[in-house]
């Protein structure tokens, strides 16, 4: 599993035991969030609603001037993350000594090296970064493979140089594979149900696309217990937006953006640029229930990553409907405030991904490649 929800901590979740682990600095930042946080409540997303296109942003740049930035130890990296504006964390294919790694910016040399590939202590079978925001050090690593969740802080990977956990929990079979998970409280967390339908004629029984489970209970539903295979067509990712802490979705095959209240009811969308206009059929297949695709051998893809700020976020937008894997095409970050203003359109002369923004929101960093089959590169954008 690959794919990057914001796992930014929010604070009035913590537990005692949660708290007791953090020192006295990070606490009083704890702190300073949560004055913070209650000083911007008043900052809400409209309700109702919204349909957009590019001419709607307050500012549309071409962005073709750019730096390579070229790390040769670097072998199979799957994802790069830029935090406190001068670390690169980087999540490592399986194949590699390491899973995880932190590089300098300065040196372009490695700071820390981790995770070794297995199930001992200190190991992971699989490693995704979860990080989308620099607004804290602590994110998750999730393994795919053992459907569990890590919550870390950065500072102590660096200090420690050694993979030692805050806390984690385990998760639903029933969340989608190519989707994250995000907490809700202490004792829950919301996921994608990888048998929610789009298509009320394919209904699996799910009549949602976003489900509340309880940590540490990983399994669901038997798969025969299901009329149809939907993940191809389902799946978004999710974050809370930190001023209002509404729950965000963006869709990852239609480009709609919705804000959900605390009962998870869509209370707001943005519906934009594109309209795309998804319709359904089931194929053939050799799984023993209806395989649920989209019309004329179809592939759409509208939002693929995002990136927080304490003033915007950065949603990244494929948005094509025939995905070829050895032919790329350009893409396009989507500039937000967390009102729902639409502030910038940046558009790449290239495909990327993995995208993050320094801390003054001068510059955009991410990955890049023209073939699925090609090793990516990192790249640097002046905003």
């Amino acid at each position: 599993m690959y794919v990057e929800c914001t796992r930014t901590f929010y604070w009035k979740d913590k537990t005692l035991t949660d708290i007791k682990k953090m020192n006295v600095k990070m606490l009083c930042a704890a702190l300073s969030a949560v004055m913070l946080a209650g000083s911007c409540t008043s900052t809400q997303e409209p309700e109702g609603e919204r349909v957009f296109t590019r001419s709607d942003f307050k500012e549309t740049k071409m962005l073709d001037k750019v730096q390579e930035i070229v790390i040769d130890s670097l072998l199979y990296p799957a994802s790069f993350r830029v935090m406190n504006d001068t670390l690169l964390v980087v999540s490592n294919q399986p194949i590699c000594d390491y899973q995880l790694e932190v590089y300098s910016l300065n040196t372009l040399r490695p700071v820390a090296q981790l995770i070794r590939k297995g199930n001992g202590p200190g190991e992971m079978l699989s490693c995704a970064a979860n990080l989308h925001s620099g607004l804290t050090p602590e994110f998750y690593l999730t393994d795919g493979m053992m459907q569990t969740c890590y919550a870390v802080c950065l500072d102590s990977l660096l200090k420690d140089h050694s993979f030692r956990p805050l806390s984690s929990f385990c998760y639903s079979s029933e969340v989608l594979s190519n989707s994250e998970v995000c907490d809700w409280d202490a004792d829950h967390y919301v996921g994608c149900n990888m048998w929610y339908s789009p298509d009320e004629r394919y209904d699996n029984g799910c009549s949602a696309p976003l489900s509340v489970y309880r940590k540490n209970e990983k399994q669901g539903n038997s798969p025969m217990s299901y009329k149809y295979f939907t993940a191809p067509v389902n799946g978004c990712l999710l974050f809370r937006n930190p001023k209002s802490g509404r729950l965000w979705t963006a869709d990852m095959h239609r480009d709609v953006i919705s804000v959900y209240d605390d009962s998870l009811n869509v209370v707001s969308t943005f519906v934009g640029p594109d309209r795309m206009k998804a319709e359904y059929e089931t194929v053939q297949s050799n799984l023993p229930m209806a395989f649920v695709s989209f019309t004329e051998k179809r592939d759409l893809r509208s939002y693929t990553d995002y990136w927080l700020t304490d003033k915007h976020v950065y949603l990244l937008y494929e948005g094509t409907e025939h995905f070829d894997p050895m032919n790329l095409t350009p893409t396009e970050v989507f500039k937000l405030d967390y009102s729902g203003n639409l502030v910038a359109c940046y558009q790449f002369d290239r495909y990327v991904y993995s995208i993050s923004v320094d801390s003054k929101e001068d510059y955009l960093y991410c990955a890049s490649r023209k073939n699925v089959q090609e090793p990516p590169v990192l790249l640097k954008y002046k905003l």
